[in-house]
């Protein structure tokens, strides 16, 4: 049994960071699935394009599902682009709200003895800050760069909007680079001023009062109920069964393009070699079994996500019973560490990737049943009669899928307001140490100092005298 800390005894606090706060955190947590799920559909559409290409199927279907494989393809490319930049702008914009909810807690007279959770601590101790947004940024602006140096010797007078576009894109990006650069001195104070409120005395105290992070032996099931533990076995075995089936998927695929590629480079696929009938009928198999498993892995990955949404709903009510019972014993470290950071909601996370999969599918049939393709290149020549009566269909499935999303962030934003005082009661009844992350090159990783210890007092400042 462990009593919540004396008001006077350093220990670690979960401060609010306001509504923004929350919906820039559940959109990071919304998009991270949406990019797996846009994986999948890589996946799915690999997968659609082979079969469509081996002809295994009549003409007619063969010509639409490989115009429809090759339309999806664009989406493919382009959301993870898209998505990656903007959740570097949302990781950036994290930082920046955590280091001044803090600031301001701080300046309001914030009780000492109450630090900041580590996992605020690592936003506001953040070295470079902005890095992954910085980084995002220079090599956009660098690409485009290059770009507007090929393109000027290159293009001709009627591709100057090409051109004017490029010029514009990577003016943007550097904009961004300049934003990254401009918002770190005052991140930098902010950190100083927190780090002057509570010092690396009163951090230490919040650190030795924490339980060592669980061990690997200990971080899955134990300790917990017979069902919650048969829960966590279910979703396991969905995970594992979908990375199996997608692991023998690719295996399978690096067999058939063995036997029909043979003269294939790494970038190029080489001709396809013609085969006696027995043989082709295998490979026909063989391409058949590919497309099941790649299909078969994509839906178990979802169910597995939908699985752990039961595991999330038993966990909470064992820690929302212990934390009501003040004679109730510790429970498990590995549940405590976990909803000791924000936990996104597992079923808008499932909804989510499978908005992702509607979206890439639901443009690739809009653009080709509405003949934007047509004008893109000659194969997609018949793609209006054939997608045409799917347009409305299409419009409904991007419609629902974006809003399926919007709706999983506000799910996700929702969920961190209401668990945010279950949250800040755990981190201070039960707290327990994050596990340490190893930094470094291989060979020489070592544990990053923010993750193991007082880390909001920059070092050039350690040496100061200490209140």
């Amino acid at each position: 049994m462990t009593q919540p800390p004396h008001p006077d005894r350093p220990h670690w606090r979960v401060y609010p960071v306001g509504l923004v706060g929350e919906l820039v955190n559940a959109a990071i947590n919304a998009l991270i699935p949406f990019l797996l799920g846009t994986g999948l559909a890589f996946l799915l559409m690999l997968a659609v394009g082979l079969v469509a290409e081996e002809g295994v199927l009549d003409p007619g279907t063969s010509t639409a599902l490989d115009q429809l494989a090759r339309a999806a393809a664009a989406p493919v490319l382009a959301l993870p682009f898209g998505v990656g930049l903007l959740t570097t702008v949302l990781f950036a914009l994290r930082e920046t709200i955590t280091s001044r909810a803090l600031a301001r807690a701080a300046a309001r007279g914030a009780p000492r003895t109450a630090v900041p959770h580590p996992s605020q601590v690592d936003l506001v101790a953040a070295e470079p800050p902005f890095f992954a947004f910085f980084l995002f940024s220079v090599c956009l602006a660098g690409l485009g760069l290059l770009f507007c140096v090929v393109a000027a010797f290159t293009v001709n007078d009627s591709e100057m909007e090409f051109l004017a576009t490029i010029v514009a894109v990577t003016g943007a990006c550097g904009l961004l680079v300049v934003l990254s650069l401009l918002g770190r001195p005052a991140y930098r104070r902010r950190r100083l001023a927190i780090a002057a409120h509570w010092t690396t005395v009163e951090e230490r105290a919040a650190w030795n009062r924490a339980a060592p992070a669980p061990s690997r032996t200990n971080a899955d099931g134990a300790g917990l109920p017979d069902t919650l533990r048969r829960r966590k076995t279910v979703a396991t075995r969905y995970e594992v069964a979908a990375a199996t089936c997608l692991g023998l998927g690719f295996g399978l695929l690096q067999l058939w393009l063995f036997v029909t590629h043979p003269h294939r480079s790494t970038t190029e696929a080489g001709p396809r070699v013609d085969h006696a009938a027995g043989i082709e009928a295998v490979l026909d198999v063989g391409i058949w079994l590919f497309a099941a498993l790649m299909g078969v892995g994509v839906v178990l990955a979802i169910l597995g996500y939908f699985a752990g949404s039961a595991v999330q709903q038993g966990e909470r009510a064992i820690l929302t019973d212990a934390l009501n019972d003040p004679e109730a014993p510790r429970p498990p470290g590995a549940l405590l560490q976990k909803y000791a950071a924000r936990q996104p909601v597992v079923l808008a996370q499932a909804l989510t990737v499978v908005a992702s999969l509607g979206v890439t599918f639901g443009w690739a049939v809009h653009s080709l049943g509405t003949g934007g393709m047509e004008d893109v290149a000659t194969l997609y020549g018949g793609a209006r009669e054939t997608f045409g009566g799917l347009v409305t269909q299409a419009q409904i499935t991007l419609v629902v899928s974006v809003a399926v999303v919007l709706l999983a962030i506000l799910w996700n934003a929702g969920a961190a307001i209401h668990g945010h005082d279950l949250r800040c009661r755990v981190v201070e009844r039960w707290p327990v140490k994050p596990a340490p992350r190893m930094v470094g090159e291989d060979g020489k990783k070592k544990p990053d100092p923010a993750s193991i210890g007082p880390s909001l007092t920059p070092k050039e400042a350690r040496t100061a005298p200490e209140r």
